[in-house]
């Protein structure tokens, strides 16, 4: 049975000479585990979808933790120097932190868009219990391509240098227990990144497509089929073995 939210507190998390401004959403009742949210490249935990994720999740038990990118909603900083190692590592300092909170419960990662990069990178390093990526690229360079097509395109010179370094679909190849949701109709990310990223993870492993859903999942069904799952997901992977 789905729990009532208790209580949402305001949290600050240390990354070296900056603290990410963060909000931890608690069940009423003991955890069952903790998710940790992270935002795509130019939002923030301010985000209406991903808030109510975190409340669905707090509702099913689990603690969920959004956090702000450096130079995104409350986190001080420069977005231009914004790289896929530096997301990667704000998302591991989040997990660390929620870690530290609820010791000894299992722990699941979920991102939307450069956030389920993020989380698939962090996974590589500290491999959760569960994972699940939104309208997530996988091909960084055609996003930067398609994003620099825009009549205002992004300035961020750090993520142009950085992403040689990482090879996401090696990282792919050694990531399981991951649900690709995408939407088919997604203008941002093509949905066949959603297709390929599936194919190269490593089982055991899903596939949501969203028929007519776009980039943000703009449509309240389509939040609410990707959220469903989402706890579903979360709820086999992170069951206890017989």
């Amino acid at each position: 049975m789905s729990q009532p939210v208790s209580a949402t507190q305001e949290v600050s998390i240390p990354l070296g000479d900056l603290n990410l401004s963060a909000r931890l959403h608690r069940a009423a009742s003991a955890p069952r585990g903790a998710a940790v949210v992270a935002h795509g490249l130019y939002s923030s935990m301010q985000s209406a979808k991903l808030t109510r994720l975190c409340q669905a999740l707090a509702r099913a038990g689990w603690l969920a933790l959004q956090y702000d990118a450096m130079g995104c909603g409350l986190t001080p900083g420069d977005i231009r120097l914004t790289s896929l190692t530096s997301r990667r590592d704000e998302f591991l300092a989040a997990a660390a932190w929620l870690g530290r909170q609820a010791p000894g419960l299992p722990l699941a990662y979920l991102g939307s868009s450069l956030g389920g990069t993020s989380a698939l990178l962090a996974a590589d390093l500290e491999p959760p219990q569960a994972l699940a990526c939104w309208s997530t690229p996988i091909d960084l360079e055609a996003l930067m391509l398609r994003l620099r097509q825009r009549p205002e395109p992004p300035d961020l010179p750090e993520m142009l240098r950085d992403m040689a370094y990482h090879d996401l679909e090696a990282v792919l190849a050694r990531t399981g227990r991951v649900l690709f949701v995408h939407g088919e109709q997604d203008e941002v990310v093509p949905v066949d990144q959603a297709r390929r990223a599936h194919a190269l993870a490593g089982e055991p492993k899903e596939l949501l497509l969203l028929p007519g859903a776009d980039h943000r999942l703009t449509r309240e069904a389509d939040q609410e089929r990707a959220t469903a799952r989402s706890l579903a997901w979360l709820a086999a992977c992170a069951a206890p073995v017989a």
